[in-house]
């Protein structure tokens, strides 16, 4: 993917909560657009098409798409991947499970595709990120419960 695929990427997480819709909640949200990001979100793992998603707030897929986009600064199909992005990061860093398990568990069966776009948005394959950035918290019981350890990682 280009490079500037990447940094839309990158930059995307930082803009999913901005912008203008017309049925507003709260500074300037769409509510339609809202529960379709709560829509994503609960359901990143599941085949969501913009037909579904559009059919859950009563709007056509291509007004969906415009709304959305107006609204979050990138489409509801890119949302979603940069949503399935962030969870896998979480558990390639936290996680034991391998990057084809973690690639089907946030909704991309296709390992090679998940690594393509996982390197594009992250500048570095699974892999690398994982070895880079695993982190093992373990726990202690001190008598009033288990805490965790501060300052314990793998690296």
């Amino acid at each position: 993917m280009p490079k500037t695929t990447a940094n839309t990427d990158r930059q995307s997480a930082a803009q999913l909560s901005s912008g203008s819709g017309s049925k507003r909640v709260g500074p300037n949200r769409d509510r339609r657009v809202q529960v379709v990001k709560m829509l994503i979100e609960d359901n990143f793992h599941l085949r969501l098409a913009l037909r579904d998603m559009a059919r859950a707030v009563n709007l056509s897929p291509w007004r969906l798409a415009h709304v959305f986009k107006a609204e979050v600064g990138i489409s509801p199909q890119r949302y979603l991947t940069v949503v399935r992005l962030q969870k896998a990061r979480h558990y390639l860093e936290t996680g034991f499970l391998t990057v084809r398990e973690i690639a089907v568990s946030v909704g991309i069966p296709n390992a090679s595709h998940f690594t393509r776009s996982f390197k594009a948005a992250y500048g570095s394959s699974p892999v690398q990120h994982r070895s880079a950035n695993f982190r093992v918290t373990a726990a202690r019981d001190n008598g009033k419960g288990f805490q965790t350890l501060p300052g314990l990682t793998n690296s």
